[in-house]
């Protein structure tokens, strides 16, 4: 058998050795919401998407344990609707695309027919990082094996309480994948270029939290964007190196090797089954001779196996910024925006990325990092009701302002005019609010807000 690092070379850095296309991959995840105030009813999403995979051509390919399709992919684009760990929560991943405004049009064509469908049983997708009526929603996942998977996976934190090093700090909202969207962006990297990627990202993290905030929680009423917390301090927080920050950052492509073998793998499949176990760095994983795993379906069941090569493809981590197998790196700390501006995630990123080196000179020079901040414990103040205490509202302002020219520059040279789906961004920096923080201030008229940001 292949070593650890051998292993994850092949599979997360050979594809950066291969040429790369530039292509942007985008994936937006939406909550179902009754607009009658009361929980999501799973037969008006079911209805909605099945019409809208009619409509639009899409093949369907996955199917849960009742024959509901919970995923269909189109042949032409490769664009895929899907059911995110819960029928309360659709998601919408668009092929590969050249230009924003392509991704754009085809994300509005998708929302309004599945929104029109929707609306006739009082529900709509809307561009929120948490569904609003969580607390009366089903916390069900999608009963099939994979997602059976997890959900026995994130509750078995009860248990493990006692044994991790996270102890404790465990939060309580086991089923928090049923209810927390987000917008993903995957942009392609190279050998050259990945570590400085990782490096500029990873710097421009707080400044995200400013923009980008869009899913609070009542029960913790000082956090803007509650997504790190549900990750962190979930049974996926168990090895730091799942999630959060790379720390150290890497500075090479051995360190990044390095750093995925201590990574921890938690699942794998054997005779059909999905089956997890309490995470184990993948490079002491190799070395056991059988794993104590279990699967889950509504009970826990052991099930004893042996490692084997391939459960490399199951190594998968949570981080703000993940290396993928496609050799690209994927953003993951922006919760779902206003869906009107749901393109202002990649515009971010893209344009960002085509100005690494500007990015990371003007950064390490800002007030925030010239003596040597932290940009992990500065994301964590930055996504703080009360983030204005720690910094200087105007050095702020100028340094996101600052950090959007460089981006609408990046766009600009790509010829496609992309740099319009900036304009939200420049009018929350000036204003030093996020999509939370209008939330907060609209004195509690949740419906308004659903409506609004619910709107193309």
């Amino acid at each position: 058998m292949k070593t650890a690092k051998e292993l994850i070379f092949d599979r997360f850095i050979a594809p950066l050795q291969k040429p790369r296309a530039n292509y942007i991959g985008i994936e937006i995840e939406m909550p179902i919401v009754n607009l009658n105030g009361e929980k999501t009813d799973k037969t008006a999403g079911i209805a909605a998407v099945k019409k809208a995979i009619e409509h639009f051509g899409f093949t369907p390919q996955k199917f849960d344990d009742d024959g509901v399709c919970h995923e269909a992919v189109c042949p032409d684009t490769c664009d895929i609707f899907s059911f995110d760990c819960s029928y309360n929560n659709f998601e919408i991943a668009l092929g590969r695309v050249r230009t924003l405004h392509e991704a754009q049009a085809r994300f509005r064509d998708y929302v309004s027919f599945i929104n029109a469908e929707l609306y006739q049983n009082q529900h709509t997708l809307t561009g929120l990082g948490v569904n609003p009526n969580y607390l009366i929603n089903d916390f069900n996942f999608v009963p099939s094996p994979r997602y059976r998977m997890l959900a026995g996976y994130l509750k078995k934190a009860e248990v493990w309480r006692s044994i991790s090093p996270a102890g404790s700090d465990f939060h309580p909202y086991y089923g928090f994948g049923t209810f927390s969207s987000a917008s993903q962006v995957q942009l392609d990297v190279n050998e050259e270029n990945v570590c400085q990627a990782i490096e500029a990202f990873s710097l421009v993290e707080p400044l995200k939290a400013v923009l980008f905030a869009n899913s609070t929680l009542p029960e913790l009423p000082e956090l803007l964007c509650v997504r790190d917390y549900f990750w962190e301090r979930s049974a996926h927080g168990i090895n730091p190196r799942n999630v959060g920050f790379f720390k150290p950052m890497p500075k090479s492509i051995g360190e990044i090797t390095d750093y995925l073998s201590k990574a921890s793998i938690f699942c794998a499949e054997r005779d059909g089954k999905y089956l997890f176990f309490y995470p184990i760095p993948f490079d002491e994983y190799l070395n056991r001779d059988r794993i104590e795993g279990e699967y889950y379906d509504g009970a826990y069941h052991p099930f004893r196996f042996s490692p084997e090569a391939e459960d490399v493809a199951y190594l998968r981590t949570y981080k703000q910024i993940d290396l993928t197998a496609r050799g690209t790196l994927e953003f993951r700390s922006a919760c779902t925006q206003p869906l009107c501006q749901a393109m202002t995630v990649a515009a971010f990123h893209l344009g960002l990325m085509n100005r690494i080196e500007a990015l990371t000179e003007l950064l390490s020079r800002s007030f925030l990092y010239r003596e040597g901040g932290d940009p992990d414990l500065l994301r964590r103040k930055m996504n703080r009701v009360d983030f204005l205490s720690a910094v200087e509202p105007e050095a702020l302002k100028v340094l996101l302002l600052n950090v959007l020219t460089l981006c609408a520059e990046g766009l600009r040279e790509r010829g496609y005019a992309e740099e319009l789906y900036l304009e939200p961004l420049f009018e929350r920096a000036k204003t030093l609010t996020s999509p939370s923080l209008r939330l907060l201030r609209h004195g509690g008229d949740l419906d308004s807000v659903i409506r609004e940001y619910a709107a193309l």
